[in-house]
């Protein structure tokens, strides 16, 4: 188990991959042995290679067993809560704080809606990064988790590539009619080094997302004239004017 340990965390520090020569010769074992290791590891799902001879990368099955200690959870929490409860308030619809764990995201703090009629997104809940507003918006924002995800599951990715690359573009996600009809979703990333600040208190990190719910349209989190899935034409967001921060 040592040894290839020692073989994830070699590859670990090569992003773009290792090959089996060099992670034999600094491991110091003889390549027959680091190969059989490599081998178990690629089964258990934590590395992959493009094809057979190529270098060795993580996947991301060992971010999916990380989350945030409790107590930076905690912290966290405590000050986006302010956020989501003023933007729930100002728009009557749900507002959701989330952060992404390997290749899903996880819900940790939420505001229901009163409404009939809602997207409902319980703390807790964890979903797919790609496919969702919130995942999209996490996405354009960290290069090597979109790097992860992309190498991941390759096809699906390539079917929301273009959502994902217009969350990077406008600095936000949306999803328009696609969870729920009638209900639409706007998602923002909060991160230590804003563009313009959100109301209240900054997060710490770069990799969570807040997410409000909006019945009928896109128009009324955005000045849109026609708000459509690659965004809108013109206007800066407004309902207390969340940005990517």
């Amino acid at each position: 188990m040592q040894r290839a340990l020692d073989l994830l965390e070699r590859i670990a520090t090569h992003p773009e991959g290792a090959r089996l020569s060099e992670l034999a010769d600094g491991a110091g074992l003889n390549r027959s042995t680091a190969h059989n290791l490599l081998a178990s590891l690629e089964g258990l799902g934590y590395i992959t290679q493009d094809k057979k001879g190529a270098a060795y990368r993580l996947t991301g099955k060992l971010n999916r067993l990380l989350r945030l200690d409790a107590e930076a959870e905690h912290a966290l929490r405590a000050r986006i809560r302010p956020v989501l409860k003023n933007v729930s308030q100002a728009s009557g619809e749900s507002t959701f704080l989330a952060l992404a764990t390997g290749t899903d995201y996880l819900c940790v703090d939420a505001v229901q809606s009163d409404q009939p009629l809602h997207l409902a997104v319980r703390p807790g809940e964890r979903k797919p990064l790609i496919g969702e507003a919130l995942g999209h918006a996490l996405l354009a924002a960290d290069p090597d988790l979109a790097h992860l995800v992309r190498a991941d599951d390759p096809d699906r990715w390539e079917r929301h590539a273009q959502e994902i690359a217009d969350a990077e573009r406008h600095g936000f996600a949306l999803d328009l009619d696609s969870q729920q009809a009638g209900i639409s979703c706007v998602a923002v990333v909060v991160t230590p080094a804003p563009r313009s600040p959100l109301p209240g208190p900054p997060a710490a990190s770069r990799n969570h997302a807040s997410s409000r719910s909006a019945r009928r349209s896109a128009r009324h989190w955005t000045k849109c004239d026609r708000p459509t899935r690659n965004g809108c034409d013109p206007g800066p967001l407004e309902c207390g004017k969340p940005t990517r921060v």
